[in-house]
């Protein structure tokens, strides 16, 4: 009491100690007030989403962090956690990631309307703009638009049949390097394919040989890595302010991995900006001199975006060249390595099924001939094959837009202000669509099958004006060389069903536990 007494008197006996508790209670008290002003305008502004939200089911949240708690663990654990999500809450959901709210559906009616309407992509994938910059897979609608449009032409039969040398080089290679495996036991192929893949988009894309097969070069491995990265960044929400990713290990490791690869995207954008100019003037040179023009040598994707924004109207800054040949090359060499190993792993898993592919390889090429751009139309069914396998190995497990305007579903209302979730790789596994989902039947891709499902029940390449611009380019580059490897070696997997693939969260899908085949040698009679 005493002690009481004499604190007491203490405050009023010192004039500055009694101002500056006072002071610290005001600050106290503005701070909590401004605080609550804050929330209370927060969740007014917002009071749209929660009316909507109020009216679809899905898992339960709590204030600030939503239903995080749901995207945490290892890749393995975040992608079973989303799928058992699509199997808990049928038809459309609603999920509160932090203080963001998403819809997520997995019906392709919804597909159907949503992919065509929604043509912004989801403000998460920004955080792969540190690794692609704001090319197709990131712009926003308007510069994706005029891109779009620009690039599309490249993308013509006759520049795709010119690229099938370049397979069959490439997949050659691939065969040498496949030699050390051959009756040696289990293997992860993914490497090998990777490469591959890398030398084809390289050549193809950019007009350079960047030799990755013979030179064990790291590119492969950053973009794994950088696409790990970027997916860690979108689940875990402190690593979504820039400053502070930046400042953490990761975020330095990933801005190393980003410098080296855009150095060696950027030199050869430079280097062929120079070229052709300089091709430029020596053709005006030559034209003017009356001189016959020199025989052109095989474009690539690089090439054809010079000369058709040749024109200070629509040209491509350089930066802008970049971004495009980062998007090209990421995505074109990782998703097509991919689902070729995912291609080579239902094979060896279905040999009764590999010999009917070899059978029809050997119809239309015999065994030694290499790929010309008129056999690939008729190795019908390895392209069934192939379409199976992206069926139940999607190069997406899920996608997301934007939601800028209300869009009624026809069950309830996606409020602008939300993004949407589709569940691909839910839909492609679905029984309502699919009997037996997990049985491989490259028979489900036969004409009078496909006419019998909605189109939107099977989207590898996403759907609508937003779609993948190369799966032609893709499946001709898969087919040369997938129908090269198979004329050469027997495939094998330890795997012994579908359902035995366990798979992993990442940009593109992976398998848990790694693309496991082993090969032994063909003896084809020539």
């Amino acid at each position: 009491m005493i002690d009481s007494i004499y604190a007491h008197s203490t405050v009023f006996s010192n004039p500055s100690a009694k101002y500056k508790s006072i002071a610290f209670d005001y600050l106290l008290i503005t701070a909590v007030s401004a605080l609550l002003v804050w929330c209370v305008q927060f969740l007014w502004t917002r009071r749209r989403l929660y009316s909507f939200a109020k009216q679809v089911h899905g898992p339960p949240a709590l204030p600030l962090i939503g239903s995080a708690w749901y995207f945490t663990g290892s890749a393995y654990d975040i992608l079973a956690n989303i799928s058992s999500l699509f199997e808990t809450y049928p038809g459309v959901f609603k999920v509160w990631f932090g203080p963001r709210l998403f819809f997520a559906t997995a019906e392709p009616k919804h597909y159907e309307i949503l992919m065509t309407k929604c043509l912004a992509k989801e403000e998460l994938y920004n955080k792969a703009v540190m690794v692609v910059g704001k090319g197709l897979f990131t712009a926003e609608v308007p510069s994706w638009k005029k891109h779009r449009k620009l690039i599309s032409p490249t993308f013509n039969q006759q520049i795709l049949d010119s690229f099938v040398e370049v397979f069959s080089e490439q997949a050659d290679v691939l065969v040498g390097n496949l030699e050390k495996h051959a009756g040696k036991g289990e293997f992860d192929v993914f490497h090998a394919i990777s490469t591959c893949t890398l030398d084809i988009i390289c050549e193809t894309a950019m007009g350079v040989k960047v030799n990755a097969q013979t030179t064990d070069a790291l590119y492969t491995q950053w973009t794994d890595r950088m696409m790990e990265i970027v997916l860690l960044r979108i689940f875990i929400l402190w690593y979504h302010p820039d400053k502070l990713f930046n400042m953490l290990p990761i975020g330095r490791e990933a801005s190393r991995i980003v410098r080296n690869m855009h150095e060696f995207s950027g030199k050869v954008v430079r280097e062929k900006k120079k070229a052709f100019e300089q091709k430029k003037r020596e053709r005006e040179n030559s034209l003017d001199s009356h001189h016959e023009e020199m025989p052109r040598k095989r474009k690539a994707f690089l090439d054809y975006m010079l000369e058709i924004t040749d024109d200070e109207n629509v040209a491509f800054s350089e930066n802008e060249l970049r971004q495009e040949v980062d998007t090209f090359v990421i995505a074109g060499s990782d998703t097509t390595a991919s689902t070729n190993c995912y291609v080579l792993t239902m094979l060896g898993l279905h040999q009764d099924l590999q010999e009917k592919v070899l059978r029809e390889i050997l119809d239309v090429l015999g065994p030694d001939r290499k790929p010309e751009p008129g056999d690939l139309p008729k190795l019908k069914y390895l392209e069934r094959f192939i379409k199976e396998a992206l069926r139940l190995f999607p190069v997406a497990g899920f996608l997301a837009r934007a939601i800028e305007e209300d869009i009624d579903v026809g069950n309830c209302i996606i409020p602008a202000g939300s993004s949407v979730v589709f569940g691909i790789l839910r839909t492609h596994r679905n029984e309502k669509y699919w009997p037996d989902p997990c049985k491989f039947d490259p028979d489900r891709f036969l004409p009078e099958e496909v006419a019998k499902r909605h189109p939107c029940t099977y989207v590898p390449f996403s759907y609508g004006p937003r779609n993948c611009i190369g799966p032609k380019y893709a499946m001709m580059a898969m087919k040369s060389l997938l129908s090269t490897v198979l004329r050469k070696y027997k495939i094998f997997t330890t795997y012994k069903s579908v359902e035995d693939i366990k798979l992993k969260a990442h940009l593109v899908l992976r398998p848990r536990d790694g693309y496991k085949v082993y090969i032994e040698r063909r003896n084809l009679q020539v």
